[in-house]
């Protein structure tokens, strides 16, 4: 997937055809590599976003809410200096490349007509964001600044001339003067897809497969394998899409996989059927539908990481504290040596010379069979005695100090391995806030004073109605678990969770009927995909009234005790039913 040359060919001609003589009226910089230029002309009002980020460079129109800095970045001051109530002259891309040169008239401080370009670079780690003057192509500044520390070949600077050139030597495929001359010189032992990328400036390893589909040909055969009749197709066929390029002909085109966009285009996509595509009537539409949803995720998955490290680290101090805890009692419950040790000294203190490390006793407990006595050469007999009589009493004692740490420690990770399971159910932001917020007052992130307190918003479980329209209701968290399980639920509610495992508190409400066999079927399956068992077969689900559960001695949130339960196994044919289900049925509450 890549926001190639052909993609954004397309967007320039929708700019020019919308956005030329268009005034500048506002511009912002919501966050470090990304402009939002607000146009008007007399069709209405436009925001074209310019990102030069790493990760999504990218150039459309968009109809996305920016959060902006209450104070400008020196880049976007510079911009208003220069840009605010110019006029849009036109929109030009080099070479079909990945540049894009926005043209402004404005004014000098003598009110004189001045033009100024934006240049957009859209080339990965390498995208900039570039102002300069131009009929001498002097850079004013840019987004990045490249100094000879970062590229030898391309300096970036306030003063420095502008040079597209320098960019790449490939060939641009609208020129079709060289077209034939380019294909010739293609390196025989490398792919079709190889060449097509490495000859010609815009050409995504998309199009390559596209064109190599077209022409009936394996993207991956090598050019020495075609005879001349499948050279002249695949030319044939590469000459037919840049010529619908040429001719600005669209088709906005989106490959969609379970409602996601696993794949743009700015032209038809022949090597997909029609069922797997979604046409858009324009390619900023496309373009801001699958980058407002990848975004969010990459947001999501940055916050569920920093969260999610914590509670691993937490988990593998747990366990390592466990294990220590383990080893202990294991020493403690082989305590009685040392009460045999101190008694057999004791009875033979008058055999027993200080300044030896170990002796041999007959053991009156063991039939008078010797045993041999490690003993500390520094101490008398009776304080060896007395030595392995402390021990003896110490780990005694400890026995049911370490039986209730264990159990502590047991429910710590419990809880903590539950609450990995609900990052991983998590949505949304909010989703993720609200297990940060619980992580908080459970003493496991710190809490920060200096930050400014925002009110945690209350995410409320998810509601399921059932084939014989019961009501079921899951939580997404411990939170919604404890709030279903211990506040929600009434007393002849039926509640689910998975057998051993982490897995979301499962509400099946009663409402004057019996229980049907389906209804407490789809609960069980509900409780079984939202558990860390998800992409297990044939899942064990307990369940039982809510008067049979109780909240967990440990107080722990999420962490119940429940008695007179039945269980059900659920299979993998009821998970992959239930991801059906779940799209017709689940909503929120």
């Amino acid at each position: 997937m890549a926001y190639d040359g052909t993609v954004l060919k397309s967007v320039i001609e929708e700019l020019n055809s919308n956005l030329t003589g268009a005034r500048v009226e506002k511009i912002y910089q919501p966050s470090k590599e990304e402009i939002v230029l607000n146009l008007r002309n007399y069709t209405g009002k436009y925001k074209l976003l310019l990102s030069a980020t790493s990760n999504n460079p990218r150039v459309y129109l968009t109809n996305q809410t920016f959060e902006n800095p209450k104070s400008p970045p020196t880049f976007c001051m510079l911009l208003r200096k220069h840009l605010e109530n110019s006029r849009v002259l036109s929109f030009e891309q080099y070479k079909m490349d990945r540049i894009l040169k926005i043209n402004f008239l404005s004014k000098n401080e003598l009110g004189d007509d001045l033009q100024k370009s934006l240049i957009v670079e859209i080339m990965g780690k390498h995208s900039n964001i570039i102002l300069i003057e131009s009929d001498t192509k002097k850079i004013y500044d840019s987004i990045k600044r490249v100094n000879s520390f970062i590229s030898r070949v391309r300096e970036i600077l306030p003063g420095l001339i502008y040079d597209e050139s320098l960019i790449s030597t490939k060939e641009n495929p609208l020129c079709f003067e060289t077209l034939d001359k380019s294909f010739k010189s293609f390196e025989i032992n490398k792919s079709i897809k190889n060449n097509l990328v490495n000859t010609f400036t815009g050409i995504s390893p998309l199009i390559a497969r596209e064109t190599a589909y077209r022409a009936n040909l394996d993207e991956d055969r090598a050019i020495s394998s075609l005879d001349e009749d499948s050279l002249g197709k695949l030319y044939d066929a590469f000459k037919s899409i840049v010529s619908s390029l040429n001719a600005n002909e669209f088709k906005p085109t989106a490959i969609i996989d379970n409602e996601n966009i696993i794949d743009f285009s700015s032209i038809d996509l022949m090597m997909y059927p029609n069922s797997e595509k979604k046409f858009f009537s324009s390619i900023s539409e496309l373009l801001d539908e699958f980058y407002i949803k990848r975004e969010k995720s990459q947001n999501l998955n940055e916050k569920s990481s920093s969260i999610k490290k914590v509670v691993k680290n937490h988990l593998d101090r747990a366990k390592n504290k466990l294990s220590k805890q383990s080893q202990e009692l294991e020493d403690a419950f082989d305590r009685d040596k040392y009460k045999i040790y101190a008694d057999l000294i004791s009875s033979n203190y008058y055999k027993i010379d200080k300044g030896i490390d170990n002796i041999s006793l007959e053991n009156f407990y063991n039939e008078m069979e010797p045993l041999n006595i490690p003993l500390d050469e520094k101490l008398s007999a009776q304080e060896n005695a007395n030595k392995y009589y402390k021990k003896y009493s110490k780990l005694k004692t400890a026995v049911n100090k370490l039986n209730i740490e264990i159990e502590n420690n047991k429910n710590t990770i419990k809880y903590l391995n539950s609450v990995l399971l609900n990052i991983e159910l998590s949505e949304t932001s909010a989703d993720l806030e609200e297990i940060r917020e619980e992580l908080v007052e459970m003493g496991y992130i710190k809490k920060n004073y200096k930050q400014k307190k925002n009110k945690v918003q209350k995410i409320k479980s998810l509601e399921y109605n059932s084939t014989d329209s019961f009501k079921i209701y899951a939580g997404k968290n411990n939170r919604q678990n404890e709030e279903l399980t211990l506040k929600f639920a009434n007393k002849n509610d039926m509640w689910f969770h998975v057998k051993d495992a982490p897995g979301s508190h499962v509400i099946l409400k009663e409402d004057g009927r019996e229980f049907t066999e389906k209804s407490i079927e789809e609960a069980a399956t509900i409780a079984a995909y939202n558990s860390s068992l998800k992409n297990s077969d044939n899942i064990i689900v307990d369940y039982t009234l809510k008067k049979n559960v109780k909240r967990h001695p440990s107080k722990i949130p999420g962490l119940v005790s429940y008695v007179n339960y039945n269980s059900i196994i659920i299979s993998s044919k009821n998970l992959s039913d239930y991801e059906n289900y779940e799209k017709n049925t689940s909503k929120t509450l």
